[in-house]
């Protein structure tokens, strides 16, 4: 072997024997990590109570979503020239006050708030996931024949969609009876 293969085979094959008790250690590392992120975005390191980590990470969420906001539009209607309401502000500023606005909203909004909000948009994108399949289906059977009369396939095709759209029916009258 050449010199120049021999002095990456050491580094190649002491990697390869290590990777095992490194990839031991990074999920505990991960968890570990991820719980501390969780904590932030829960209040649990200003001592609230609030131990749910569906409003700590929605609080996360939150704070990323009214930051990107409020700094897309201060920059958006910071122009370089003219007459720009907000021209005063460069990026750093409209991060600083995009941030503080953010943090203050995370913070301050009731977790119960929060919740109620989650729910309802939750509610209007199950509307509109099993919905849709719904109307689609029911269109559909309403237009399949076209310009010509009904044929065998035409039938055959709408006695499949009634099916499927029954067992859609019965799957979702099955789960929503389990949660009531």
């Amino acid at each position: 072997m050449s010199s120049m293969k021999k002095r990456w085979l050491l580094p190649i094959l002491s990697s390869a024997l290590a990777l095992p008790f490194v990839a031991a250690a990074v999920p505990g590392t991960i968890g570990t990590v991820w719980n501390k992120i969780l904590s932030v975005g829960n209040l649990s390191f200003l001592g609230y109570s609030d131990g749910s980590l569906v409003v700590g990470f929605t609080r996360i969420l939150l704070w990323i979503l009214i930051f990107a906001v409020f700094f897309a539009v201060i920059i958006g209607l910071g122009g370089e020239k003219g007459t720009a309401p907000m021209k005063f502000f460069n990026r750093g500023q409209a991060a600083v006050i995009a941030g503080v606005i953010a943090t203050i909203a995370a913070i301050f909004l009731p977790a119960e708030v929060i919740l109620a909000t989650g729910t309802g948009w939750a509610t209007a994108i199950a509307l509109i996931l099993i919905g849709g399949p719904i109307v689609g289906i029911g269109y559909l059977l309403i237009t399949i024949p076209g310009r010509g009369k009904e044929t065998k396939a035409t039938v055959l095709v709408k006695i499949v969609l009634c099916f499927l759209l029954f067992w859609i029916l019965s799957a979702m009258k099955y789960h929503v009876g389990r949660l009531v």
